[in-house]
């Protein structure tokens, strides 16, 4: 397979749409109705944050299952999914002496989508963002090119369509296009002015079941509420940008993340006490009546990784790190959560992605004496991880940037980087694709 080195930039027209003034516009609108008054249109209300009636406080915040110590002891032992026959393990570089280790992954209708960061010049700030598109056998089928610039936060791409959303973080804010697998003409580049404003780690991104992209994002003067916003659809027809709703039941809410299903929208985030809590979301935008704590402020001196979610089909799956503990525990379809929270096993920098009818968790730790190794464990709709995990990775080398993983039906694909060779400093990027029922 040809290997990539640097993918050459694409310069053509470039748009920018700036939407947030008439989203705000939107929201300020609504602002003075209560969530009953507003009903289950589009705009989000922001009285039940502000009013007296209605305080935006934690003790909106229902009593939930009561979160539990973890169960389990976690998952030690691993098959190597390269030596697993039932695997049929794919692989290729698709990039190599890379200075950067921010990867991204979707997988569509037979192909997988990959964007991953190149280093400008020394003198220059940000990073270069480069797209290629790949076969299920990891060969690539579309040539590596430059978007453009990007701040120094791993890019996301989603499956939207017949194509795929590429969503990243430049001066001016969120951006976003649709790259398709010719190189010309180049990509309109178009900007979600609504969270222009917002730190990227408090802001989460997922896909809706028709392709379209929701963000999460801090709402309101004070950042007191998550506002919600739907933008990329894949209707020509419909509004480029939808503000949908903004959450009631939140109190210093900061690092969301956010599920998409056919009947609406998890969010879960992080409170100003230390507690991750969960709501629920219509279609509409409209919240329930009450959000549930998923886990407790942690231990003093225990730090916490953001919690990410992803859909299931039966409600959603939340993951979290504590320390070197990587825990799960399941979420219903209203948003409440599972009797217990599972130890999946030890290591750092989680990734999720459906699978069956629960999710894979990825995540890098400690295998067969090394250390940092791409690891796989599957978890059922309840949250309990199997029995034994897979590792991903070859275990030649330290993997020291967050993995990416996604279903590309019938495989799952991973997307890492790794040290080019002892003592070399650059790094290449390897895709791996495998069966997704060889997975124990």
């Amino acid at each position: 397979m040809k290997q990539v080195r640097s993918p050459e930039v694409a310069t053509g027209a470039r748009r920018t749409r700036f939407v947030g003034v008439a989203a705000s516009l939107l929201l300020v609108a609504v602002g003075c109705k209560s969530s009953k008054e507003a009903g289950a249109g589009p705009a989000p209300s922001a009285s039940a944050a502000t009013s007296a009636e209605a305080p935006a406080t934690s003790a909106l915040v229902a009593p939930p299952p009561p979160p539990s110590e973890p169960t389990g002891t976690g998952v030690g032992s691993f098959v190597p999914a390269a030596q697993t026959e039932a695997c049929k393990a794919q692989s290729g570089d698709i990039a190599t002496y890379l200075q950067r280790g921010e990867v991204t992954a979707a997988g569509h209708e037979g192909s997988i989508a990959a964007a991953w960061l190149i280093k400008l010049a020394a003198n220059k700030p940000g990073a270069q963002l480069a797209f290629a598109g790949f076969a299920l056998d990891a060969k690539q089928v579309a040539r590596a090119r430059g978007i453009g610039t990007a701040n120094e936060v791993t890019p996301r791409i989603f499956p939207n369509g017949a194509g795929f959303t590429l969503v990243w973080f430049d001066a001016a804010g969120l951006a976003y296009t649709k790259p398709r697998w010719e190189t010309a003409p180049a990509p309109v580049i178009e900007h979600l002015g609504a969270v222009s404003g917002a730190n990227a780690d408090d802001v989460a991104l997922a896909a809706t079941p028709a392709g379209a992209i929701v963000a999460v994002a801090p709402f309101n003067m004070d950042k007191a509420q998550l506002g919600l916003f739907q933008f990329a659809p894949t209707d020509a027809a419909a509004p480029a940008v939808q503000a949908l709703g903004a959450t009631h039941h939140a109190k210093e809410p900061h690092r969301p993340a956010v599920a998409a299903d056919a009947s609406g929208y998890t969010v879960a985030w992080h409170e100003g006490d230390g507690r991750i809590v969960v709501s629920r979301f219509d279609l509409t935008g409209k919240e329930i009546d009450e959000a549930y704590t998923l886990a407790a402020a942690p231990a003093e001196g225990v730090t916490r990784d953001r919690v990410n979610l992803v859909a299931t089909t039966k409600g959603a799956m939340a993951v979290w790190i504590e320390g070197d503990k990587i825990l799960a525990r399941a979420v219903d379809a209203a948003a409440r959560p599972g009797e217990k929270t599972w130890l999946v096993g030890r290591g750092k920098a989680a990734a999720l992605a459906p699978i069956d009818d629960g999710a894979l968790v990825v995540f890098l730790g400690p295998e067969g004496g090394k250390d940092d190794q791409v690891l796989a464990v599957k978890l059922a709709a309840s949250g309990e991880p199997s029995a034994t995990g897979m590792r991903i990775s070859d275990g030649t080398g330290p993997v020291k940037d967050p993995a990416a993983v996604t279903p590309a039906s019938p495989r799952m694909g991973f997307l890492w980087t790794e040290p080019m060779s002892n003592g070399v400093s650059t790094k290449r990027a390897i895709l791996r694709t495998i069966e997704s029922s060889c997975i124990p």
